[in-house]
């Protein structure tokens, strides 16, 4: 050991900048993965509220079917609204995530079923959209001026 006026010097540890070095090291790693995660569990939730609108849509369409053989969803009678936490969709489709929505459904000439929804979560919203949804189509809402789709005009804006 040395003696520095009169002192042992001990050389053992780490000075004040080198501590403060690491902590600056470690926050600015910390910012960047944040920046992932958060962006990973935004694109988790997209694809998550993706799915159960296709889900929704889904439901719809074995409700439709079903009123096609019961004879309430007919070719004179040729469209119908199923709207989320209503009968009879919500005996298909469980509606676990408080969504509100609603699928305009319509029989066309040749039997088959054109379907086209909306959905709305806490976080996201989808408008006007049919099976075919993509990545980008699932947006944060903004306000309620979703008045001019089809399926909200015909089934009327259930948002609350």
């Amino acid at each position: 050991m040395k003696k520095v006026l009169g002192y042992v010097k001990n050389n053992k540890g780490f000075t004040l900048i080198e501590l403060l070095a690491v902590i600056v090291i470690l926050a600015i790693l910390m910012l960047v993965a944040s920046t992932n995660v958060f962006n990973i569990l935004d694109n988790a939730r997209r694809g998550s509220f993706r799915t159960e609108f296709l889900a929704l849509l889904q439901s719809a369409e074995t409700t439709a079917s079903m009123d096609m053989m019961n004879g309430t969803l007919s070719q004179t009678q040729n469209t119908k609204c199923y709207v989320i936490g209503q009968s009879p969709l919500s005996e298909n489709f469980s509606n676990n995530g408080n969504y509100t929505g609603s699928v305009l459904v319509e029989l066309n000439a040749d039997g088959s079923l054109s379907l086209t929804g909306w959905m709305r979560s806490n976080y996201f919203t989808v408008t006007e959209k049919t099976s075919s949804i993509g990545n980008n189509d699932t947006d944060i809402p903004a306000s309620n001026n979703e008045n001019n789709t089809s399926a909200i005009t015909t089934c009327g804006n259930y948002i609350s």
